[in-house]
């Protein structure tokens, strides 16, 4: 699935301290900071914003490090959320997601329909029903599905339940017929066919080659 976030990099820092200067020169609106640099190390680079800087920010922890060992210090200094390494794309489009907003476009409309799209995946959503809910025709959803992802309504959709079921597989014990269930696909034969297609192998291989130990 394609995504194109309304974000642009305005500039890269090779240690802390440059960081920090480019942060307040800059002025970003979204700064991700590795907690392993040089000079000064992630962490302290948001003491030092806390200290000082004088905006809104919104600080995204990178590590590599256990999630448990520095999430409560990194959220306690202004943290929005934390991205551990190695960074897969789909937890990087939840992770945005969250912070921010569902504001993929400049298309309020558009937003606003991904949003609730993404928040209600699991259920027999249906093209016509989406247009009648935000008041658009299908025709002007489909264009703009086509616009900013790159793929169709139901393409989109579909691509989002398997996202979330290879999540499921691999966080949860729970059993390929109940995952199927669980993100909206009452057909189990269905769920094989479609995961296939858009992950390249069935369910049952998913789950045993990412097998948790």
């Amino acid at each position: 699935m394609k995504y194109q976030l309304p974000i642009r990099v305005i500039g890269i820092a090779n240690n802390g301290d440059e960081a920090l200067t480019l942060i307040h020169a800059l002025r970003p609106d979204i700064v991700f900071l590795d907690i392993e640099m040089p000079v000064y190390n992630g962490l302290e680079v948001m003491e030092k914003i806390k200290a000082s800087y004088s905006g809104t920010i919104k600080v995204i922890v990178i590590t590599a490090y256990s999630y448990f060992e520095y999430a409560q210090m990194s959220l306690r200094l202004g943290a929005r959320d934390i991205l551990l390494k190695p960074i897969d794309s789909n937890q990087f489009i939840d992770m945005m997601s969250r912070v921010m907003g569902y504001k993929y476009t400049n298309n309020q409309i558009f937003n606003d329909i991904l949003e609730y799209v993404n928040n209600n995946y699991e259920k027999s959503l249906s093209l016509a029903d989406c247009a009648g809910k935000f008041h658009a025709s299908p025709n002007y959803i489909t264009r703009m599905f086509n616009k900013y992802t790159s793929v169709s309504f139901i393409e989109y959709i579909n691509g989002l339940k398997i996202m979330k079921a290879k999540e499921l597989l691999t966080e949860t014990d729970l059993s390929i017929k109940e995952v199927a269930q669980r993100v909206g696909y009452n057909n189990l034969n269905y769920f094989y066919r479609k995961f296939n297609l858009v992950a390249g192998l069935t369910p049952k291989k998913f789950k045993s080659s990412n097998n948790r130990i």
